[in-house]
């Protein structure tokens, strides 16, 4: 046989590894535990019970007057466990790698395996016999430390050397073994099953989660709305820019063209003016030249020593021109006015250029929430609202059209749609309908800045009205009860 074989004998029934110091316990049939599962056993006795413990195999009292490190050392068990985990080492395999992975049955119906043991009575159980026999909701058992037998993780405790982590001390927030609830630094603190720790905080954070997902995808839509919105933003500012450079260039062209037609007005009147000066200067400038020429041959004939020559025939034509001249001479003509004439009055353009700006062209948006508030079997009552501009009113438009239209008009012809209402209301009534039919709607909503688009189209069917709600009794006699109900438009009694 091999010394695997032995392997349930030499487990110790508290901690479910090999025997380490095991120690016999008085109950008259020879049964082991380790030294520290027997001092977990005795550290954690109620007080009531004096020194008296019960074997976890047996349940037969054992006594420890002497203390627990009294208590007989088996050396033959010991030895025992020394060969095996010496044998299992030389195959390199790992003794308590081994006994953690070992398959154990229920101890109540035997049959099914065991997934939990309760450290405190030394019980395995399956699911359905942890339910019945062991219900963590009596009160008798809250005490009791349930583990799983395989555990939920695969470290193990710094201070019990091969101990698992099976349990989550709540006050210390910390996962800890079964020697550590029985004999270490939580004692008495309150517990759960790591298994029931890892549900538990996987539930909190899958919940967690669930509503940071939903609060994510409402953000997540606000922010592909913020940037839809700042797509169009910059898809009309650069419109808009365009739109400004384009009218500016207009206007430059039409300021050339301006100035160039102002300039030739100045120049023609220029051309005039001058022509005009010009004929003047002319004939003065030739009468200039004559007298000229007279003065200087008398200036000549005054220099000459010899008076003689005042006697001379040219010294008298000479002087019968000089006399000619100066009695014939005229006056100089009044010289042509050379002022324009003309004031350049572009004040007011540059003013209207000076003040040029956006005008704000806002149009209603399109009608929503729209709903029949009260239906009868000949009128629909309409109900809408709409976000519109403070001191701007704004005027509606509500057309209607039959659901099944003629053979001439299609359903997305204009035609098929009729006025029935314009105004600044936001209801309407339609009236006139026929029983039981359905119509389709559509409104829209204009301001002095124009029309703004149809809203979506809604179908509503005549037919029976709503059934009157709150019904109240408003007197009671003898003979009679006078009721009272709501119903729209108004309250009606009867």
């Amino acid at each position: 046989m091999l010394a695997e074989d032995f392997e349930d004998e030499l487990t110790c029934p508290v901690c479910l590894m090999l025997f380490t110091d095991p120690r016999t316990l008085p109950c008259g049939n020879s049964h082991n535990v380790c030294l520290e599962c027997a001092k977990g056993l005795w550290k954690n006795l109620d007080p009531s019970f004096g020194n008296c413990v019960t074997c976890p195999v047996c349940r037969a009292p054992c006594l420890a007057n002497d203390g627990v490190e009294r208590l007989p050392l088996n050396l033959a068990l010991r030895n025992m466990v020394d060969k095996l985990e010496a044998a299992q080492n030389a195959k390199g395999g790992s003794v308590k790698k081994a006994n953690a992975k070992r398959k154990y049955k229920c101890d109540v119906c035997e049959k099914k395996p065991a997934v939990m043991e309760c450290v405190t009575c030394v019980v395995k159980y399956c699911d359905a016999c942890l339910e019945t026999c062991h219900p963590k909701e009596r009160a008798v058992f809250k005490a009791h430390v349930v583990a799983p037998m395989e555990p939920v993780s695969g470290r193990e405790c710094d201070v019990h050397e091969g101990q698992a982590l099976a349990f989550f001390c709540t006050q210390c927030g910390v996962m800890v073994c079964a020697h550590c609830l029985l004999m270490g630094t939580h004692i008495e603190h309150p517990r759960v099953s790591l298994h029931t720790a890892v549900t538990d905080r996987k539930a909190q954070l899958i919940a967690a989660m669930e509503t940071l997902e939903s609060k994510h995808a409402v953000v997540h839509d606000f922010t592909q709305r913020a940037d839809a919105a700042m797509q169009t933003l910059s898809e009309s500012c650069a419109q808009v820019r365009a739109e400004v450079e384009t009218e500016c260039m207009d206007m430059q062209l039409l300021v050339k063209g301006l100035q160039h037609r102002l300039l030739e007005v100045v120049d023609r009147h220029e051309r005039e003016k001058r022509a005009t000066v010009m004929c003047q200067l002319e004939g003065q400038r030739q009468r200039l030249s004559v007298w000229g020429a007279m003065i200087d041959r008398a200036k000549q004939v005054m220099q000459n020593e010899d008076g003689a020559v005042y006697l001379d025939v040219d010294t008298h034509k000479l002087d019968k021109q000089l006399r000619g001249a100066a009695d014939a001479s005229l006056a100089p003509p009044k010289l042509a006015n050379v002022a324009l004439g003309l004031t350049l009055t572009i004040s007011q353009l540059k003013e209207s250029v000076g003040n040029m700006h956006f005008t704000e062209y806002l149009v209603p948006p399109a009608p929503s929430e729209v709903v029949c508030v009260e239906c009868t079997m000949s009128s629909l009552l309409l109900s809408w609202t709409c976000d519109t501009r403070e001191g701007d009113p704004c005027t509606f438009t509500v057309q209607q059209s039959p659901l099944a239209v003629s053979s001439e008009a299609t359903v997305d012809s204009e035609d098929a749609w009729v006025e029935m209402y314009s105004g600044k209301l936001r209801s309407c009534t339609a009236v006139g309908l026929q029983e039981r039919t359905s119509y389709r709607f559509r409104i829209s909503g204009s301001n002095s800045s124009g029309t703004g688009t149809w809203s979506k189209i809604h179908v509503f069917t005549t037919g029976v009205p709503k059934a009157p709600e709150n019904l109240m009794l408003l007197e009671r006699t003898h003979r009679s009860l006078g009721l009272a109900w709501g119903a729209e438009p108004s309250l009606r009694t009867r």
